[in-house]
């Protein structure tokens, strides 16, 4: 019986996935770096008998296995490799030994998972109908997206994907359970970076001054009208920069923030108004704002149908106990240009534990994972790849 056939498999391979995991948590390169990550995975991906690719859009590797019948369809799957530029806390044996660099977004996890699906499907291939694509991309973390670059690189063609799945870790879930969303599951997003220009000097003579400071507070205040979560829409600013001093104004201040919404009109029109509040405020003041708005990811698209037989597939392998409808959420991912390509699937892996105390936020010094759940995700995809 194939769902045995696969867990006895995950069974086998899964102190290899979790030794894996460890080097690569060990081990982590920031977007565009994944340099030794790459070797790492194309080395296990070979080890497998799996056709491989290196060096996709500088640091991406493919593979490629054949079942039987292997024109017969193509479905990828996908996993990121890169890490954050953040200091970990934790103190465990595979803590993080390259200073400043952590995987705190559970990447090496995605990594780990797909290679142990990999091994998996390589000795199942004499029952896998058509072929298998493998994708490790470098960058989700970082504009440009790694996943864009992959796709005008060729990856999703010779031979021509069909559909597409990947995962990601969800800490505020639990361990060994899986999050299923159709439709619009995770926002776009956008950069946007404000310059807000004025006149500086003595901060005692402020009758002499345009303080950019206050000029940029008010902006904010307007820019706030524009966040709305029935729509919903997010605008959130996370840095706001003007080098002063207590007795000097500077000349400028720079405000860093982000947009988040699920509809590309709405997101266009939502660019016109940042434009326009900002340039109503500094017009008042007789100044002015340099606006630069880095587009980033789309609305992250699961495909309606794909995602059901997906859902129903998990709940035959896992039972309905451990498989979640969740949510759309404002977090984003470059697994979006995949899923505006071919039909696709992105669904959450619980790796949280309240008991064990594995509670971390995503983009945290203290992110951890239950590692156990890793022998539910290497089979549970294993078995979609097998069935979907």
């Amino acid at each position: 019986m194939l769902q045995q056939k696969i867990q006895q498999l995950s069974e086998k391979y899964f102190p290899r996935v979790i030794a894996l995991r460890r080097q690569l948590h060990a081990h982590p390169e920031l977007s565009w770096a994944e340099t030794e990550t790459s070797k790492l995975v194309a080395q296990e991906l070979m080890r497998c008998g799996i056709e491989v690719q290196t060096r996709v859009a500088k640091n991406g590797v493919v593979g490629l296995l054949k079942g039987k019948n292997p024109e017969a369809r193509c479905l990828a799957l996908r996993a990121d490799m890169d890490a954050l530029p953040i200091t970990e806390e934790n103190e465990v044996d595979y803590c993080s030994q390259n200073e400043g660099v952590m995987h705190a977004c559970g990447h090496d996890v995605h990594t780990a998972n797909l290679l142990g699906t990999a091994m998996i499907l390589s000795e199942l291939r004499d029952e896998l109908e058509g072929t298998i694509k493998f994708i490790f991309q470098p960058s989700e973390e970082k504009i440009p997206s790694g996943a864009e670059a992959m796709i005008q690189a060729g990856v999703l063609e010779n031979p021509k994907v069909d559909k597409i799945f990947g995962l990601h870790v969800s800490p505020e879930i639990e361990a060994g359970q899986f999050g299923f969303c159709p439709g619009k599951f995770m926002a776009s997003s956008d950069e946007i970076y404000l310059t807000v220009h004025g006149k500086g000097g003595h901060a005692a003579r402020p009758e002499e001054l345009k303080n950019p400071l206050l000029i940029a507070a008010e902006i904010l205040l307007e820019l706030r009208m524009l966040s709305n979560p029935q729509v919903p829409v997010v605008l959130s600013f996370g840095k706001i920069e003007g080098k002063g001093a207590t007795n000097v104004v500077p000349d400028k201040v720079e405000i860093a923030g982000t947009l988040r919404c699920f509809d590309e009109q709405l997101r266009t029109q939502l660019h016109q108004q940042i434009a326009f509040l900002c340039e109503r405020v500094t017009e008042k003041y007789h100044t002015h704002v340099d606006i630069h708005i880095l587009k980033g990811y789309p609305v992250l698209l699961n495909h309606t149908e794909t995602t059901r037989q997906a859902k129903e597939q998990a709940i035959a392998y896992l039972g309905t106990k451990q498989v979640l409808d969740i949510p759309s959420r404002m977090g984003s991912e470059d697994f979006a240009y995949y899923t505006h390509q071919v039909p696709a699937c992105f669904y959450r892996l619980g790796v949280g534990n309240k008991k064990k105390g594995i509670t971390a936020g995503l983009h945290t010094a203290t992110f951890n994972v239950d590692e156990d759940a890793l022998k539910e995700s290497i089979g549970l995809m294993s078995w979609l790849a097998m069935k979907a």
